[in-house]
């Protein structure tokens, strides 16, 4: 694996930290197979040498696993909200692993724990121990026999599932073998690190790792970020057949120059170069073999990493004697193909359609586009297409541009949702999620540009601003000062603390005071903040959609006009029930549409509450339907609210009567009487005494 971040548990040292801008530190045990599949099952599989690792990508999906359960992975990812387990509050979404061979992967990982238990000693050979190793004829990598490196080749020659493991990546390596050995000696390193990407991902551009690894040579995002693999919405250059493999090589290289020797370099690519200067400097040693024996000395799944890797390159050097060689294995047809230029937002299925090429050959070659189109816009983007359907291009690819015509872009501003988007394009949200691959709306980001319907004599629509009803705004009382303006940021899914704090130029722990916010918990789509920018503030210029203080309804959150603003939106109002004889709340929720649960919630009491006569108790009606009801009791103070006066009228009318009142005080560039605080607060930290507070009970200033 090519780079890795950092992981909480481990302590970083001083030469860490000194590299980690290039990247790559700290890997836990196991890192490079256990990655490649999401806690898929470890137990072994029946297999036959006639399988091959084409076969799980027409199985059923690898379920997780959690202690003696089983568990739809689809079902966690929504829990979760599409992020991975632990991720921070600055991560708004993550992909899932992809790895077609999990399954073949998890049998690798079952052998090497049941044949390497964790700290068994790595044992040198003088000389391999069976008559057939003997004859092996060695690759160009030098080649230290090992116990381990002697089990691998066993497993790949004698073991039904090693068998079914090595014929699969040694049948899709004929894909891509006469691309990647010049390119590795054109760099200068030797041409059997193709064994690398075999072990990696099985020579599949679109594998994607539980940590983030991408591409057939599983880079990280930084580390190929590092050696210029352009990575945004529609392209991630890790997955480019090409353009990976210049990196890897000038990767690898450069690993050999800092080492010396290729066995640390190995190490280094797999655990992140970090670890294993780490690993030299604490154990005063740089011989990788001696690391691998002593305790703490190299992760485990390192330590089986360069046996592995020198293992599959003597099979790949004697295939006949594994039975991968031509008259045992048919192997893919080498892949050649030529360049062309396509429109900017063409898919790639219509160009294989129109071609004749099959769509699954024609999207992995050009697996940069990870989102099976070329990025909209008006530039024309390379494509390879088969080498054989070249005299169809000059005639399909009118078609091509027609289709192109039919599109425009969008580019998303930060705060802007999906159904905004769809609205403005008239288009449903499914059919803009399609358009441009969306698995997650969280994808969102800011600066992100979008595919969308470009209809033939009809114009976008106003601004979002009139697509909905306006944000209700239930926040703590602020009062920005003559250098400052008061704005509203509704959240997506795409929100992030860093993302706002860099967006309007403040700090989160100023957003925290301004909101009440729990600074440990994570922001929710559909939360409307109060934030005190510059008056000079442009939202055009950061790009983002906000809204004046007379674009949203402004209320105290917990008063009152909070409760009553949001019921209005529901069409119910808040009205007393005085409670009679024989009343239950079963009854008085049957009367109302009301469950015993809503009633209890409402009125902060147990659902088995026992009524007395003439108690008053709050319930939620309709409109219409006030009949029996009698003025509602205040709701009770919060920590916001007990010293906070009772907003100025301007905030109890209607929405009508609010608008005209926030307009004139936006026109006025004065806070509305509604935002005046009881008090003189800091104008940088204009919160009340009793915001942001942190659990535990403790409240900052």
């Amino acid at each position: 694996m090519a780079g890795f971040a950092p992981s909480g548990g481990r302590p970083r040292t001083r030469a860490s930290r000194s590299i980690r801008a290039l990247l790559v530190l700290t890997l836990p045990a196991c890192a490079l197979f256990a990655d490649a599949a999401p806690l898929s099952a470890a137990a072994p599989r029946t297999a036959s040498p006639s399988d091959d690792a084409t076969q799980p990508e027409e199985t059923g999906r690898i379920l997780e696993r959690v202690g003696p359960l089983t568990i739809d992975p689809r079902g966690r990812d929504n829990v979760r909200g599409y992020r991975p387990d632990g991720a921070s509050i600055h991560v708004a979404y993550s992909p899932r692993p992809h790895n077609p061979y999990a399954e073949l992967y998890a049998d690798l990982e079952h052998f090497e724990q049941a044949r390497f238990p964790e700290g068994t000693p790595q044992t040198i050979v003088t000389r391999p121990p069976e008559p057939w190793m003997e004859r092996l004829r060695p690759p160009d990598l030098p080649i230290r026999w090992n116990e381990r490196t002697v089990e691998y080749l066993r497993y790949f020659r004698d073991d039904p599932r090693g068998q079914s493991l090595i014929r699969g990546w040694v049948r899709r390596m004929g894909r891509y073998e006469h691309v990647i050995r010049p390119i590795l000696r054109e760099v200068g390193v030797p041409e059997d690190l193709a064994f690398v990407a075999m072990a990696e991902s099985g020579f599949n551009p679109t594998v994607r790792s539980r940590v983030g690894a991408v591409g057939m040579w599983q880079f990280m995002a930084g580390t190929g970020q590092v050696y210029g693999l352009t990575q945004d919405f529609w392209i991630d250059e890790r997955r480019d057949l090409e353009r990976s493999t210049y990196a890897a090589a000038a990767y690898l290289k450069d690993l050999r120059v800092r080492f010396g020797s290729w066995e640390l370099a190995l190490a280094a690519y797999n655990a992140g170069y970090g670890m294993v200067m780490t690993a030299v400097s604490r154990h005063n040693s740089n011989n990788f073999w001696a690391l691998c024996e002593i305790e703490s000395g190299l992760p485990y799944g390192t330590t089986n990493y360069i046996p592995k890797i020198m293992a599959a390159a003597l099979v790949g050097r004697n295939r006949a004697t594994f039975r991968v060689d031509e008259d045992n294995l048919e192997r893919y047809p080498p892949a050649r193909w030529v360049t062309v230029q396509v429109p900017g937002g063409t898919s790639l299925t219509t160009v294989a359609t129109s071609l004749g090429a099959e769509p699954k050959l024609l999207k992995e070659l050009n697996a940069r586009y990870r989102r099976g189109r070329t990025p909209p816009g008006t530039d024309y983007h390379p494509v390879r297409i088969p080498e054989s359907l070249a005299p169809r291009y000059q005639g399909e690819s009118k078609r091509w541009r027609v289709e192109a015509a039919r599109y425009g872009a969008h580019e998303v501003l930060t705060g802007e949702t999906l159904a905004r988007i769809a609205r403005r394009y008239s288009v449903s949200e499914r059919e803009l999620k399609k358009l441009n691959d969306i698995s997650n709306s969280a994808e969102l980001e800011g600066g992100v540009t979008l595919l969308v319907p470009r209809k033939p004599g009809r114009a976008p629509s106003g601004g979002d601003k009139e697509l909905a009803e306006r944000p209700l705004a239930a926040v703590p009382r602020v009062t920005p000062d003559t250098s400052q303006r008061l704005v509203f940021f509704e959240t997506t899914r795409a929100t992030t603390p860093r993302g706002v704090a860099e967006t309007f130029r403040v700090t989160w722990e100023q957003v925290i005071a301004w909101n009440d916010l729990d600074p440990q918990a994570r922001l929710q789509s559909g939360q409307v903040l109060q934030l005190l920018v510059p008056a000079d503030f442009s939202a055009a210029d950061a790009r983002a959609t906000v809204f004046e203080q007379d674009e949203v309804e402004y209320v105290i959150r917990g008063t009152r006009e909070h409760i009553e603003a949001s019921l209005r939106r529901r069409e119910l109002v808040r009205r007393g029930y005085k409670v009679k004889r024989g009343d239950t709340l079963k009854k008085i929720g049957k009367k109302y549409d009301l469950s015993v649960g809503s009633l209890a919630r409402i009125n902060g009491f147990s659902r088995k509450h026992e009524l007395k006569r003439g108690e008053l108790i709050v319930v939620y009606v309709a409109k219409g339907r006030t009949r029996g009801t009698v003025k509602a009791p205040p709701p009770p103070p919060t920590t916001i609210t007990e010293h906070e006066p009772a907003p100025a009228k301007s905030s109890k009318s209607s929405p009508k009567s609010s608008t005209k009142s926030s307009s004139k005080s936006s026109k006025s560039s004065k806070p509305s009487k509604s935002s005046k605080p009881s008090s003189k607060s800091n104008s940088r930290n204009p919160s009340t005494a009793k915001t942001s507070r942190v659990p535990g009970g403790a409240k900052e200033p």
